[in-house]
């Protein structure tokens, strides 16, 4: 996310061991408060700075905690922060791509790189994902005027129609999945878990990538289950609506 913000030239700063990423739009949905490691004072001290901080621009946001983090977690309630969204960290070693079994080996990803087809991906999301529109293309505005970069999405289309769309970051040697989405009438198909191979694929052949991780919601853990991926923790989503 740090990344999609620096590429689009949004804005992001610290407060004591918080990160704020801000994407251009109040209620946008990818408005995060990111939380680190640090002592209960400096935890709430940071907290209450951000939270009145976001009240006073009435700035919508997602807090964004690890399952380790004993501190912010005890916090959650005193900041008024309630009914959070719980997703799966996964891990795998990626394997040899020629073991992949290819259940729609006539699945294309486009990459996402024009305006055009960022648009696209836009209406895409919000029919899937049900956000607001233009949510992604305020947020990756950045990808279409640049050199193709380590944040890459895609539309998938399966004999020229499109059925989902899907995201990846790579760092060093590990790549990220993000946004697996496959449109209502094209799911139970298969078509996800060729999105994550292909992905993964990619990542190998022009990044070496050696591992791949995702942050699964419940619809999407029995999934990466399925293709071997091991659960490491859970992450925890709180919203924090301005008003």
């Amino acid at each position: 996310m740090l990344y999609a913000v620096k590429m689009s030239e949004w804005s992001s700063m610290e407060v004591g061991n918080l990160v704020l990423a801000i994407n251009g739009r109040a209620d946008s949905l990818f408005n995060y408060v990111f939380c680190r490691d640090g002592s209960l004072e400096e935890s709430e001290r940071s907290a209450k700075e951000v939270l009145n901080y976001l009240h006073k621009d009435g700035i919508d946001a997602t807090w964004v905690m690890d399952s380790y983090m004993k501190t912010w977690r005890g916090l959650a309630d005193k900041l008024r922060l309630f009914n959070p969204t719980s997703t799966r960290k996964v891990y795998k070693k990626i394997p040899k791509v020629s073991s992949f079994v290819r259940k729609h080996p006539n699945l294309v990803l486009d990459l996402v790189n024009t305006q055009e087809a960022l648009v696209e991906l836009d209406h895409l999301a919000a029919k899937i994902f049900c956000c607001k529109a233009d949510d992604l293309i305020i947020l990756l505005r950045g990808m279409t005027k640049k050199e193709p970069s380590r944040l890459r999405f895609f539309i998938a289309k399966l004999f020229n129609k499109v059925v989902g769309l899907c995201g990846m970051y790579v760092h060093e040697n590990v790549v990220g999945m993000y946004s697996d989405g496959v449109l209502p009438e094209y799911r139970n198909m298969g078509i996800a878990s060729e999105m994550v191979q292909r992905r993964m694929q990619i990542a190998v052949e022009l990044f070496g990538c050696e591992h791949a991780v995702a942050q699964c919601v419940a619809q999407s853990v029995s999934l990466y289950e399925r293709l071997g991926f091991k659960a490491t923790g859970n992450m925890y989503l709180y919203p924090s609506p301005a008003a």
